[in-house]
């Protein structure tokens, strides 16, 4: 595959992952984000806006398949004010449902992720004297193995943040027999089972294979990467639209 140039500005990065991601949700399915996830939020109003998927949206701020089209960002996409766009689901019942196999997508954008699906939110470092504490992981180590699919997704691909071993193992998919994809801001990782090891799937316009070598901790495998679409005009509308303060760039600084 011919060489690409350098990452372009935070927003076409942003927006490409954005429509990215959006292709990966499948019709009738029942996804589920957390804090600061202003980027699956709308990969899901993409989806469900502009390409018409049936899709239910379960949000940490306990709102229910609100209203994605009337909404406009705020700093944090806990945002309790959504639940007035949709009905309420409390976070307890979501657990159960998660529990019950019956929700579909789970996003986590973790800071570590390793070869084997493990994934750090805890620490840096040792964790006994950590250079860095975390926020740390909530539910994601419930989480993560039960829902069909899991979406990590990471802003900066570096060999800091796609390590060969986490510093930490916060929560894992390893064990599970889920789905497991990493969006980043070079490419799709889709985890193979059958090899225990993360395929890379899919390029952005300004990745190549050699680059996402350079930037990646761990080995993985290729297999004829395509190369992802950019957004259409009609979704860059939408995006803007839905963040006019640019709150999901603040993630590609």
């Amino acid at each position: 595959m011919a060489m690409a140039s350098q990452r372009p500005d935070p927003r076409t990065v942003a927006d490409q992952m954005i429509v990215t991601i959006a292709e990966h949700l499948r019709e009738g399915e029942a996804v589920a984000t957390g804090l600061n996830s202003h980027v699956p939020i709308l990969a899901v109003a993409v989806a469900k806006v502009i390409h018409g998927r049936r899709i239910r949206l379960l949000t940490v701020a306990e709102a229910h398949d609100p209203e994605l089209e009337r909404i406009e960002l705020t700093y944090s996409t806990g945002d309790p004010s959504w639940a007035g766009l949709g009905t309420v689901l409390p976070m307890i019942e979501a657990f159960d449902l998660v529990q019950q196999g019956k929700v579909d997508v789970m996003f986590l954008g973790p800071l570590q992720i390793d070869s084997e699906t493990n994934f750090n939110l805890s620490v840096i470092g040792p964790y006994e004297r950590p250079k860095v504490r975390l926020t740390g992981g909530a539910a994601s180590a419930f989480i993560a193995p039960l829902v069909r699919r899991l979406f990590l997704w990471k802003t900066k691909h570096t060999k800091r943040d796609l390590v060969e071993r986490v510093d930490f193992v916060t929560a894992t998919a390893r064990n599970s027999t889920n789905e497991v994809y990493l969006f980043t801001d070079l490419c799709v990782f889709r985890f193979d089972r059958s090899a225990r090891a993360w395929t890379l799937e899919a390029l952005h316009p300004w990745a190549d294979v050699e680059t996402v070598r350079e930037n990646t901790g761990f080995r993985f495998q290729v297999s004829s990467p395509v190369r992802t679409r950019p957004p259409s005009e009609e979704e860059r509308a939408l995006i803007d639209r839905m963040d006019p303060q640019g709150l999901r760039l603040r993630a590609f600084y």
